[in-house]
């Protein structure tokens, strides 16, 4: 989480399109629901920025994996917790996004916020927790579960698409979508859209941070230090067409989350992606949906979507272990 509330600033920096239509005032808290510092995976210790009592307008609260050496143990864990519990149980029926990855899931379970809703959790915890929790359903082969406000993952290695999905739903799925694309995958079995070739891994980066201006390819294949035609070529080679068509493909999808997540016009979107042309923009958009963007809009945005995109100050993201 601290690792994306920071690139979440890089995205709005680089990205003048995203700043415009849902620039946001943001903070990330670090609490902690016992007295103390945080105690972190292999002793290192770090202050808490607040206690709970001082939280307020929180629009989102992540709780992280906390290590567990017996599962059996785990209710040990949970002792002494009732404020925190509770606190926990009040953001829930206020409606609070919450999401737990790993063993941080039996917080939720012992706040009473699981009833009738559907988790994910490591492999090694679900035992204990069907003999805690009977009622609650569990599934430890999905990467992520999501119910309502509450979303759950099991294994670490789950816990970015965690994150990317809160800050999707809490904020912007634009804002989630440049997050993640920032970054290949990590995971096996998942297609990531980066090339492998490194040259054209960083002409696709550079591309990204720029999309929304208005650039050479000539100067992207100077700055990489390679001819036009070289880098054109490298393009094909990894399978990624071209510079200029990854370009529009960028700029495209960027639009059609403005679509369904703001208000604005036709016009002043294909503007902030970087179409100077609209004429253009509708032209490559129905290329690429079959539809031009009105009808892209009428048949997909739903009142949730654009719950998504309410702009909000001095929000609290809790992070609790």
């Amino acid at each position: 989480m601290l690792d994306a509330h920071a690139r979440m600033g890089e995205a709005f920096v680089a990205n003048p399109a995203l700043g415009n239509y849902a620039s946001m005032h943001t903070s990330l808290r670090l609490t902690c629901p016992l007295p103390g510092p945080l105690t972190l995976s292999g002793g290192r210790r770090m202050g808490p920025d607040c206690p709970l009592s001082q939280l307020d307008d929180v629009r989102l609260i992540y709780l992280p994996s906390f290590q567990i050496v017996d599962p059996d143990m785990i209710i040990d864990n949970l002792r002494g917790m009732e404020a925190f519990h509770a606190w926990l149980r009040a953001r829930g029926e206020d409606g609070v996004l919450i999401g737990a990855c790993g063993a941080s899931v039996f917080h939720l379970a012992v706040a009473g916020l699981l009833a009738d809703r559907h988790v994910t959790l490591h492999p090694r915890l679900v035992t204990t927790f069907r003999k805690l929790f009977p009622a609650v359903p569990v599934d430890h082969i999905d990467t992520m579960s999501v119910s309502g406000r509450i979303m759950t993952c099991g294994p670490d290695s789950d816990n970015p698409a965690l994150v990317l999905r809160l800050l999707g739903e809490a904020f912007s799925i634009a804002v989630a979508q440049s997050l993640a694309l920032r970054e290949p995958s990590g995971r096996p079995g998942q297609q990531s859209e980066y090339a492998l070739d490194p040259v054209v891994l960083r002409a696709q980066l550079w591309i990204r941070e720029r999309f929304t201006r208005t650039f050479r390819i000539a100067d992207l294949a100077m700055e990489l230090g390679v001819s036009h035609q070289a880098l054109i070529r490298r393009f094909r080679a990894a399978g990624a067409d071209t510079p200029r068509a990854f370009a529009q493909q960028v700029r495209v999808d960027s639009a059609a989350s403005m679509l369904l997540e703001t208000n604005r016009s036709i016009t002043e979107i294909a503007q902030l992606v970087g179409y100077a042309d609209v004429a253009s923009f509708r032209q490559v958009f129905m290329a690429k949906f079959g539809m031009n963007p009105s009808a892209y809009r009428a048949s997909r945005r739903t009142g949730a979507a654009l719950g998504t995109a309410r702009s909000r100050t001095d929000q609290s993201f809790p992070i609790v272990p």
